[in-house]
């Protein structure tokens, strides 16, 4: 009985039904379209932060203090194989790898490149979430050996052998020394501060300070926790460690960053 009333009720008045029906339906509308943009731009940002590392820590050379104007970063040499080597010994540490940067010419046949030479370990590609496209990543045996490898980042590798090119198995030259190019990287787009990660050769970091920079420092240390949630309390045994490594006294300052 009540339901037939309130069909006459609404027959009686159809402009007003359809004016409210209309009200609703955009109301609705409105909600779902602002709950999937919102749900979409978290998941972009999600995927830029993961795209960056995973429960990444990075580790400097040099200090930098902004408010007390000190600004060293960077400019310190004191960071060693030997204080990864201790960074990996950490329970709160998953990945580990050294970073030896330098930059050169990279030439194959007719064909020349100028790019970021990343000397670095075996861990890297989990660190930064990063698989390959074409081909593998280097091996223990190959950062053991400083063998004369190395895996290119898809901009390079576009620039060199042409887009949608496997050129593993391919030689290429850097600094008259002849490496084999083991795989390709794929697309990362850009990292912190803008730069472009796909421009960029990856080779052991063994190779890169013995054969190509000359310097047996590293220019940082890449680190990843082993969960989000501990992040903070890796970083703080990193901090420790890289002290005890480098026989900073209590008050001290740091020499890294």
């Amino acid at each position: 009985m009540t339901f037939r009333v309130a069909l006459k009720a609404l027959a009686r008045n159809k402009m007003r039904t359809a004016l409210t029906m209309l009200g609703m339906i955009i109301g609705v509308a409105a909600v779902i379209a602002m709950v999937a943009l919102g749900t979409g731009a978290q998941a972009v940002i999600e995927d830029q932060i993961k795209s960056a590392g995973t429960n990444l820590i990075t580790v400097s050379p040099g200090s930098m203090n902004a408010m007390g104007v000190r600004t060293g970063f960077g400019n310190s040499n004191r960071m060693m194989p030997e204080d990864a080597d201790a960074i990996r010994q950490l329970p709160q540490i998953e990945y580990v790898s050294e970073v030896a940067n330098t930059r050169s010419q990279i030439i194959f046949g007719n064909m020349n490149w100028n790019t970021s030479i990343d000397g670095v370990n075996i861990d890297l590609p989990l660190i930064r979430s990063w698989p390959m496209k074409y081909g593998a990543f280097f091996s223990p045996e190959d950062v053991r050996a400083s063998a004369k490898v190395c895996v290119l980042g898809s901009n390079v590798s576009d620039n060199l052998f042409g887009e949608n090119v496997d050129p593993t198995g391919e030689t290429v030259r850097i600094r008259n020394q002849i490496f084999k190019v083991l795989g390709v990287m794929t697309t990362k787009g850009a990292g912190a501060g803008g730069t472009n990660l796909d421009d960029r050769v990856l080779a052991p970091y063994t190779t890169v300070m013995k054969k190509l920079s000359g310097n047996q420092n590293l220019n940082q240390i890449l680190a990843s926790s082993r969960s989000a949630e501990g992040l903070a309390a890796a970083a703080a045994a990193v901090t420790e460690t890289m002290r005890a490594q480098h026989e900073i006294a209590p008050g001290g300052d740091d020499d890294f960053t």
